[in-house]
């Protein structure tokens, strides 16, 4: 079990964002945004240079964290927007062709893993939909498996499939390779599960990767995120249960918050810092 970051959320700037993993001694990113534009909307030119970066530089890239899926379930059924990290919006009839795109964009970054989203939520999960969104996957596993590639579905809480359960439920029904869970419990408890155990202990046969946030759920629901270990997430027993559990993966750092001293990059460094104490049992 390791440590890794989204990049954009220490710094858009490459370079910035690289000598904050150098001070943390991590060499494993998550890549998502650079320079004000998600990865996924540069042209071949634009992912060379940072793919150039990111070799010279020796940092790993560990997954591609696209926007699939962040669309309507149904092109007449239009749904709220939850963020989308400078994603440019595309329809449901343009994914296929956009996650051939991610394909070649996670090939030319040395990644073959793809994070994947659940479409965005309109009302409540029944099981009509979630039947729609085990059929609107099947076609992206096939042309992920025939690629060798691997999509991560991440529970997120603007989308149908927010908890950790509801996205076991789905994955269970798919049964296969080409797909498994990107686990994030900050979503989880934005989505009103109880991270740990409830969320992790539901959806742990398909982890293959962790989102790690942490924050605090008011009595209106909202949540404040704060530093990682501060929040209501449960990191430490998370990290204990991984590590009963044999998982060899990657905690991946999406920070989602900034100190008023040092902002984003400020803020990346201490939970970084956190999230490897706990890693190392300190």
């Amino acid at each position: 079990m390791d440590v890794a970051v989204i990049t954009d959320e220490i710094s858009q700037d490459l370079s910035e964002a690289i000598a904050v993993m150098r001070r943390c001694e991590v060499d494993q990113a998550e890549i998502r945004a650079v320079g004000g534009v998600n990865v996924t909307d540069m042209d071949d030119a634009g992912v060379e240079e940072v793919a150039s970066l990111l070799r010279r530089e020796k940092i790993q890239v560990c997954g591609l964290a696209s926007p699939f899926y962040k669309c309507d379930l149904f092109e007449d059924q239009r749904a709220e927007r939850g963020m989308t990290h400078q994603a440019r919006e595309r329809s449901l009839g343009e994914q296929m062709d956009f996650l051939m795109r991610c394909f070649d964009i996670a090939e030319k970054l040395g990644t073959n893993r793809i994070r994947v989203f659940s479409f965005w939520r309109k009302g409540d999960l029944t099981p009509e939909i979630e039947d729609r969104i085990v059929e609107m996957f099947a076609e992206p596993v096939q042309r992920a498996t025939e690629r060798g590639m691997e999509l991560l579905l991440e529970n997120e809480h603007a989308c149908f499939l927010g908890t950790g359960e509801e996205t076991a439920r789905v994955l269970k029904r798919l049964d296969g390779a080409g797909i498994a869970a990107v686990w994030d419990p900050g979503n989880a408890l934005c989505a009103g599960e109880n991270p740990f155990p409830d969320g992790y202990m539901a959806i742990r046969p398909y982890i293959r990767h962790i989102h790690v946030k942490d924050g605090i759920r008011g009595a209106d629901g909202k949540v404040t995120f704060c530093k990682v270990g501060e929040g209501q997430v449960g990191y430490q027993e998370h990290i204990r249960q991984l590590k009963r559990d044999g998982y060899d993966g990657l905690l991946s750092l999406e920070t989602h918050y900034a100190l008023e001293e040092g902002g984003k990059a400020a803020a990346s460094e201490e939970s970084l810092r956190a999230l490897a104490a706990m890693v190392r049992g300190d």
